[in-house]
Order: C-alpha cells, then structure tokens, then sequence
C-alpha cells in the first residue's frame, strides 16, 4: 500500500476492508474517510448508507467527507482476537470532530496501550490490520494521536 495524492494504492494481494470508505480531497495528501449524511434530519453514518437508520428516511444520504480527526472516548486490549488478527492491539470509540454523536469504532495505533487516554486527539491512517485465509493484506482505518509525543511507530493496530 502506498499513498499519493490522497489516494491509497493497494498492492496485488490487498483489499480494503469495505469498498467506498476512502476518497481523497484535492490539495491533501491524506486520505479522508467518507461517510453519508441524512437529507432529512442531517444524522452521518459511518460506515456509508444509502438511507438515513436515525429517522428512516427514504431520501438517498449524500457523501460527506470526514475531517480525519477525532478524541478517544474509550478503548480495550484486544487479547482473545480472529485468525488473521495480531493479538494485544488497541479498540477504541472514537468521537469524530466532525459532529460529536459519531463514534467510530477503529484500532488505535503507533501508540502503546499504556501511553492511550481518553480525551486524547487522534487523526485518521490508513494501515494493514489482518491477513485473510487466501493471505490478501486487509486494509483498514485506524487513529493515531496528533501529539507527536505519544506517536510510538510500529506499536499496535499493524499485521505483524
């Protein structure tokens, strides 16, 4: 996997976890999240759906690119994990910038379990977080925190 120009350029034997949950924003050379908000009551879904789940609107939701940033509102070790996943990574809630009440669920990496906090300021990067029964490199989004301080390459939320 590569990034150039916002865009993520997958290798032969990767996939991205979902299709259509990366875009890229002219100007930005990191990749964005792309969510759905509601016509009718302005509720964002993460991951995208084409109808609105708060209020059932029948209206199809229109994209909406996310700010990358968000806040640790809460996490966990995972110890037990699937086959394909390293064990001892971070999985956290995270409260996005761009409206507080949407709280993606994601791995936390470059970070060590004893250096998260809640309330910590996060930003959005792309990473392989398992491997499939066929050996195809699954990509995912995953936060790291913006404070270079806490920033520890190459400690969670990476296949190993």
């Amino acid at each position: 996997m590569k990034i150039e120009s916002g865009e993520i350029i997958l290798t032969h034997d990767e996939v991205f976890i979902r299709e259509d949950i990366f875009t890229n924003v002219p100007g930005d050379e990191r990749p964005h999240l792309l969510a759905r908000q509601c016509q009718e009551c302005g509720d964002i879904s993460f991951p995208p759906f084409q109808n609105c789940l708060k209020c059932g609107s029948q209206k199809d939701t229109v994209e909406k690119v996310l700010s990358n940033e968000g806040v640790l509102s809460s996490f966990t070790i995972a110890r037990q994990v699937m086959p394909g996943f390293s064990p001892n990574y971070i999985l956290a809630n995270i409260r996005m910038r761009d409206d507080p009440t949407l709280v993606l669920v994601a791995q936390l990496t470059d970070v060590k379990a004893e250096d998260a906090e809640i309330g910590m300021e996060l930003t959005m990067v792309p990473k392989i977080i398992s491997r499939r029964i066929n050996g195809n490199k699954v990509v995912s989004y995953c936060f790291r925190p913006i404070d270079p301080d806490k920033v520890t390459e190459g400690e969670g939320g990476q296949l190993l």
